[in-house]
């Protein structure tokens, strides 16, 4: 007698939990690093520089320009972060960190996706009357650069990844299965119903207001059985050692009360697998890692995603506050920058030894989901 589907999702997500904690990820576990082991960025002996970096396309997008930083037309407003070039190396620059942190992997969901070399597209076709493989379609939600979409559509020929954001920002020079569109997706989504296989999405906690809706339109825009993947970080940063004082700038920063102003909960990722349980999603699987703030950890590894991370939370202080504490806050440029110098003095203080949690949280759509 053959398992019911409850009974086979339920084993499935047994195995995916397992499997969760066989992987082993770069921050799974941070310890402090008091010996102060000897450590050089080139000691890794490995590529970890972003795998496109191919030329931006020009657009003619009206960009908004204020606060000497460049903004997203579409939808003015809803997005407090910039889209110019330093906010394009940053996210470059995010896009290595992932890599590092999922030594090289894309995405932990159980894809039924294999990677193929690129097809010779100067041979013949085979003589068949058979129609051509329908595409593995994969969507990738606040596409940002398009490092993402574009890195799996050139490791799996077989694949066609749609990316959206609400900036022209991607390169034109892209893989022949790759595409871009300007889209909002905490908007009602026109896709069409059972379309994706894949839906990914990376570090849209300051875009997304209702996660639940979010996962909502991204069940419905799956095939049945296909895979929904979520890979954020939540806020506020963390010390286990008591390392940052309650009572200095960066904690106060941290504390997220500028954004919660806004509409935006920063710790929501924490709560990704209910939500998703809640959409209607099975088989739900939340791996956590951690992101330390400066090389304070052991670990070569470990150091180099600290390094880049806060190299990385160091640009991202103007990019994320500008327009958050003006807008919101009603504080003028010159007090947001004075802010903001207080709180990078704390951030590049060897003696905190702070790390903000990672989520990479996937799930699936039922097989037998009737909608």
């Amino acid at each position: 007698m053959s398992a019911s589907p409850s009974q086979e999702e339920a084993g499935l997500a047994r195995r995916q939990e397992q499997e969760g904690q066989r992987l082993g990820l770069v921050g799974e576990d941070l310890v402090v690093d008091n010996d102060d082991e000897e450590y050089e960025d080139s000691a890794l002996g490995e590529d970890d520089s972003e795998s496109c970096s191919t030329s931006l396309a020009s657009s003619a997008a009206d960009f908004k320009y204020e606060l000497g930083r460049r903004y997203h037309a579409y939808n003015d407003g809803k997005y407090y972060l910039p889209n110019d070039e330093r906010e394009i190396s940053r996210l470059e620059l995010q896009h290595r960190i992932w890599y590092l942190t999922l030594k090289g992997r894309l995405f932990l969901s159980p894809l039924s996706i294999s990677p193929e070399s690129t097809p010779n597209t100067d041979a013949p076709p085979p003589a068949s009357s058979s129609p051509p493989p329908t595409p593995f379609e994969v969507l990738d939600i606040g596409t940002g650069t398009g490092s993402w979409a574009i890195d799996f559509a050139t490791a799996y020929a077989t694949a066609h990844v749609t990316g959206t954001d609400l900036s022209p920002i991607q390169p034109s020079n892209v893989p022949p299965n790759c595409a871009f569109v300007i889209d909002d997706a905490t908007e009602a989504w026109t896709f069409g119903a059972r379309r994706f296989d894949f839906v990914h999405a990376r570090m849209l906690g300051m875009a997304v207001r209702d996660w639940l809706a979010f996962f909502a339109s991204a069940h419905a825009a799956l095939k049945p059985g296909a895979w929904i993947e979520c890979q954020e970080w939540t806020a506020p940063f963390r010390s286990d050692d008591g390392s940052l004082p309650p009572d200095c700038a960066f904690a106060r920063w941290n504390s997220g009360d500028a954004a919660a102003k806004a509409g935006i909960d920063v710790s929501a990722p924490r709560r990704f697998p209910e939500l998703l349980s809640e959409a209607g999603f099975v088989g739900v699987t939340d791996v956590q890692a951690k992101w330390p703030l400066g090389p304070w950890p052991k670990g070569k590894r470990e150091k180099r995603v600290g390094d880049l991370f806060l190299e990385d939370m160091i640009e991202a202080l103007p990019a994320a506050s500008l327009r958050l504490y003006t807008r919101v806050l009603g504080w003028d440029e010159e007090r947001v920058m004075a802010f903001l110098e207080e709180v990078k003095k704390d951030m590049l203080n060897p003696d905190v030894h702070a790390y903000m949690p990672v989520h990479i949280c996937y799930a699936q759509k039922p097989l037998n989901a009737e909608s």
